[in-house]
């Protein structure tokens, strides 16, 4: 799993250490962790290198690199003027009502379902009371 990390010097120990500051989902995309140290000896990053790590399941290093050009790139996808044009917000919006109208159908599904539920359990209801007489 990969991980965005910052390398640190332990106030404990004066050792270095990868302070994990994001981690890597299966589908791409990055959340917050939860700011894991791990033991960390590399003379050739200096403290305070922002990192991608990548871990075992284990939490041994398996490979790290420099996340300046990784993070400049974003920058410059995500966050450059020329990403975020009329043609970016219109296929953003596009895909927004289609959730929106995709959510609705499941709602009203839903609600039909419930309601089949419940004409159910009242029929079932009738039927004991009648067995019952």
């Amino acid at each position: 799993m990969r991980h965005l990390a910052q390398i640190q010097i332990n106030p404990l120990t004066g050792d270095q250490q990868l302070q994990l500051l994001a981690q890597e989902e299966s589908d791409g995309s990055w959340v917050m962790s939860d700011r894991l140290a791990i033991n960390f000896t590399q003379s050739a990053l200096a403290v305070g290198t922002l990192v991608i790590v990548k871990l075992d399941e284990h939490q041994k290093i398996e490979s790290i690199q420099n996340a300046t050009d990784w993070l400049l790139s974003i920058v410059k996808h995500y966050f450059s003027k020329e990403s975020i044009t009329p043609e970016f917000v219109l296929k953003e919006q596009q895909k927004i009502e289609a959730w929106r109208q995709e959510i609705t159908s499941q709602s009203q599904d839903l609600t039909r379902r419930q309601l089949e539920i419940e004409t159910r359990r009242e029929q079932l209801e009738q039927l004991e009371k009648k067995l019952e007489q």
